[in-house]
């Protein structure tokens, strides 16, 4: 699932993903409506790992069991909200994506990534479209074999995307803070689905789309007919 992983820590290692998520329920969260219209918390969790711009909502970045982030090139590493949860939170790791762009030669960058070089790696995954780094973050995570993997969201847009709901981490923005058109997203987010569905048969990883039926959320007709909600979990998670 990935080209590569790298760090520069003298702590982390392989088994440091196999303890965080081997066998264990996860939740990948994305910054989608999805996030904020089901009740996820209602659920058994061992863990959550999430993305970006989760510290400007603060009921997400002040969960006590959020225990990996992956942050991109648009976030503000000297955000104090973002400083406050990485001092607090020291056994999360935190993970860049690095491609050719300005911000991994900027000071900001550099200086935090020697600060907490020993919490950092760095990847690439094999696959990606539009899912964005949610997605990706699947991909990360279901090669260490978790029993359960949760995903809220990973959405896209909906047909009529000027009537979606808010995005869940930048609550300023409509649905999906992205560009792109919405058979752009349904292409990308089933194209996930599928490459996630066939991962997790190799790994006996339940998996469960938890934004499954909102018209928003692009990866719904894939996994409704390939890892559909139960009703349990339907109840579950109904606001």
């Amino acid at each position: 699932m990935l080209k590569f992983l790298e760090t520069k820590s003298s702590t982390i290692t392989e088994e440091t993903f196999i303890s965080k998520f081997t066998n264990k329920r996860i939740l990948v969260m994305g910054s989608g409506p999805s996030g904020n219209l089901v009740n996820w918390r209602k659920l058994e969790i061992d863990g959550i790992v999430t993305t970006s711009f989760f510290y400007l909502n603060d009921s997400i970045r002040n969960l006590p069991n959020i225990v990996h982030i992956t942050l991109t090139d648009l976030v503000d590493l000297e955000h104090p909200n973002l400083i406050e949860f990485v001092e607090k939170n020291n056994k999360c790791t935190i993970a860049f994506e690095p491609k050719p762009h300005p911000f991994y030669e900027t000071r900001a960058y550099k200086e935090f990534i020697e600060k907490y070089k020993d919490r950092i790696i760095y990847y690439n995954t094999l696959y990606g479209l539009k899912e964005g780094v949610a997605g990706r973050l699947c991909y990360f995570v279901i090669q260490y074999s978790p029993k359960c993997l949760y995903y809220v969201g990973i959405d896209g847009k909906s047909a009529n995307p000027e009537n979606d709901p808010h995005n869940a981490f930048r609550t300023q923005l409509k649905g999906d803070a992205d560009g792109y058109n919405q058979r752009e997203f349904v292409e990308s987010h089933r194209y996930f689905a599928n490459i996630l569905y066939n991962a997790s048969l190799q790994t006996n990883t339940k998996l469960y789309n938890l934004g499954e039926g909102f018209d928003f959320n692009c990866s719904t007709s894939y996994s409704k007919q390939y890892f559909p909600l139960n009703q349990e979990i339907k109840q579950q998670i109904k606001l």
